[in-house]
């Protein structure tokens, strides 16, 4: 079996190395599922990247699950491999990739957990374990160092367990919500320069917004303090967290102006905090002053809005539009800053059902929530004062509506003057080149020839290393013979660096 596997891997390698256009180079492969369940691709930069598989024959015990990471070197040729078991019996399973380990969480309703750990570096694999206090649910795994940090909520108050990767040490980072009902977790990111978790959270006390940022290192708090809306009608919304050259931090977010909904957002927000904690400034940019932010409409709807924007400033005030946002972490480049933002919103399906009353039977009708809609993308550049220096937005053609917030784009950022994004749909990839504020190159990419029909597929698309981007998935495809065939793929996509 396992020859047979390899054969068809290597026959997918060699058959499709093509250019999709007059730019972007394309390395398809191709392999066949029916042996295995492919879970997709890790990249590691240039260390390659690793391939998860999971094979029913090593997989004969009810106790443990085996997964296969396979590693591969850029140029697509497998390396080695290793086998990593976690318990088959398990409350929720969490998995997260830093820039030089692959973890995976397990745990179970008595607190039981494990993380697996594999280094890309030498294929080593380890596993730590513990126990949470009972009825604790882990939502967010983070991991920076020596630590891996995990992130969730035991009988409804927030829990952050600190754990040492080498010697099994632990600690609980001290997060005390003023009330229940209306705390939440804002973010909860890494840097990978300094070896810090940033944690930011979000309460209220008699209407109050009160946002409030850690930072831990090393599993140890080493800084806490409450970021204050200069202006009272401003409410922060999202929140993200930078360290600069000179160790202050620049703080970049969403905020919005209704006290009723704290989820909603009109504009982005720079702030700038010294190292103790002192706020130095805070800039608010409304989001219909970033270029073409309203592209993504259709031209009606877009003149309907600049008219409204007319009225407003005759009068003096502002036109604001609410939007829900997912921020990427902050970008630096050549001693500036950008911010890439995805728009999304809500949608709900309306489902009825008859119920026996007093009078016979009635249609009672509610909406339901149907998943979230993702419209467009934006840049933000600014200088350390906060002042914009640029701004650019575009559509984003996703068709599924997940039921969770994420993040479609990928993002390269290692050039001086150009960033380059990247997100796939079901059928189609699409990659950008931004230099300077400019949509200098965009490609729209099939993944299938024009003879061939895409039946089905579920795909991802992440950047790999220096202009190269990595697209993989699952798909079902039917050629002009009406021959079908059900694959895994990975596709290797070389964009030049405009």
């Amino acid at each position: 079996m396992a020859v047979k596997r390899q054969v068809l891997f290597i026959i997918g390698f060699f058959c499709s190395l093509f250019s999709f256009s007059q730019n972007v180079i394309v390395n398809r492969v191709e392999g066949i599922e029916d042996t295995m369940s492919f879970y997709g691709c890790i990249p590691f930069a240039e260390q390659g990247m690793l391939l998860k598989a999971y094979y029913p024959e090593k997989n004969t015990s009810r106790k443990i699950d085996v997964f296969t990471y396979e590693k591969f070197d850029t140029a697509l040729q497998k390396k080695t491999s290793l086998d990593v078991s976690i318990p088959a019996k398990k409350s929720a399973y969490l998995d997260y990739t830093s820039s030089t380990h692959q973890y995976n969480l397990a745990y179970q309703t008595t607190g039981t957990y494990s993380v697996s750990i594999v280094s890309v570096a030498d294929m080593k694999t380890w596993t730590i374990q513990g126990k949470f206090p009972k009825n604790t649910t882990i939502h967010s795994m983070r991991a920076i160092g020596e630590y891996v940090y995990l992130l969730g909520y035991t009988k409804d108050l927030p829990i952050l367990v600190c754990q040492n990767i080498t010697t099994n040490d632990v600690t609980f980072g001290k997060i005390i919500p003023l009330t229940k009902r209306k705390f939440s977790i804002v973010s909860f990111e890494v840097n990978d320069a300094t070896e810090e978790l940033y944690l930011f959270t979000k309460d209220e006390v008699k209407n109050d917004k009160l946002v409030k940022m850690y930072v831990y290192k090393s599993g140890v708090k080493t800084f806490e303090r409450m970021l204050v809306s200069p202006d009272a009608d401003k409410y922060i919304v999202s929140a993200f967290a930078s360290r600069l050259h000179d160790n202050s931090f620049l703080i970049s977010g969403t905020y919005g102006t209704s006290s009723k909904n704290s989820d909603v957002s009109v504009g982005i927000f720079i702030s700038k905090m010294s190292p103790e904690g002192e706020t130095m400034f805070t800039k608010f940019i409304n989001y219909l002053d970033i270029q073409n932010f309203t592209s993504y409409l259709s031209a009606r709807k877009q003149e309907k809005i600049e008219k409204k924007q007319e009225r407003k400033q005759s009068q003096n005030k502002e036109l604001e539009l609410n939007y829900l946002m997912v921020p990427h972490n902050i970008i630096e480049q050549d001693g500036n800053f950008v911010l890439v933002g995805e728009a999304y919103y809500p949608t709900f399906r309306q489902e009825c059902q008859y119920m026996m009353g007093p009078n016979g039977q009635t249609m009672y009708c509610y909406p339901v929530f149907d998943g979230y809609q993702y419209t467009h993308f934006f840049l933000l550049n600014f200088n350390e004062q906060g002042e914009p220096l640029w701004s650019n937005a575009a559509p984003m053609e996703i068709e599924n509506k997940p039921f969770y917030v994420k993040r479609f784009l990928s993002i390269n950022s290692k050039p001086d003057t150009v960033i380059q994004l990247g997100y796939s749909t079901w059928k189609d990839i699409f990659l950008y080149n931004f230099k300077d504020g400019e949509n200098v190159g965009e490609e729209k990419i099939s993944f299938v020839n024009d003879d061939e029909k895409l039946i089905h597929s579920s795909t991802q698309t992440r950047h790999w290393y220096g202009d190269v981007f990595l697209s993989y998935g699952i798909q079902k495809i039917k050629n002009k013979d009406k021959e079908r065939r059900e694959v895994y793929f990975i596709e290797k996509l070389q964009i030049p660096i405009k």
